[in-house]
C-alpha cells in the first residue's frame, strides 16, 4: 500500500514539474499583439521617420540603417537590411510590413 502511494505521489510531482516547466518555457503558445506603425520608404526615410513609423526600430538602429544606406547606396532588397548591425531575420520579418523599397535602379526606374 505504501509503495502504491509513493508511486502516485511521484507521478503527481513529476506532472506538476513538467507542466510548470513547459509553461515557463513558452510551451503554451501565446498570441502576440500585432505591431502598429506606418509604412516608410527604406531608401529615403530619415532616422526620425524610421523611429516614429516603424515599430521595434530604436534611434540607434535607425542611425545604423541611414549610415549603411549613405555608405552603400540604396537598398536593393529587404534582405540587404541584414547587413546592418542589429537587424536579424526575426526582426526583419516583423518590421518588413512597414517598409517599402522605392527608388532603386536610378532616376529612370519606375519601381
Amino acid at each position: 500500500m505504501a509503495r502504491a502511494a509513493l508511486m502516485w505521489i511521484t507521478l503527481f510531482v513529476a506532472a506538476v514539474v513538467f507542466l510548470s516547466s513547459s509553461s515557463l518555457q513558452g510551451g503554451t503558445p501565446e498570441k502576440t499583439q500585432p505591431l502598429k506603425g506606418k509604412t516608410v520608404n527604406i531608401n529615403n526615410a530619415t532616422e526620425e521617420e524610421l523611429v516614429k513609423s516603424v515599430p521595434l526600430i530604436t534611434l540607434d538602429l535607425a542611425k545604423k540603417i541611414v549610415k549603411y544606406r549613405k555608405e552603400n547606396g540604396a537598398f536593393q532588397t529587404f534582405e540587404e537590411l541584414l547587413q546592418v548591425e542589429g537587424i536579424n531575420r526575426n526582426l526583419l520579418k516583423r518590421i518588413k510590413p512597414f517598409l517599402l523599397l522605392e527608388g532603386i535602379g536610378g532616376k529612370d526606374c519606375t519601381c
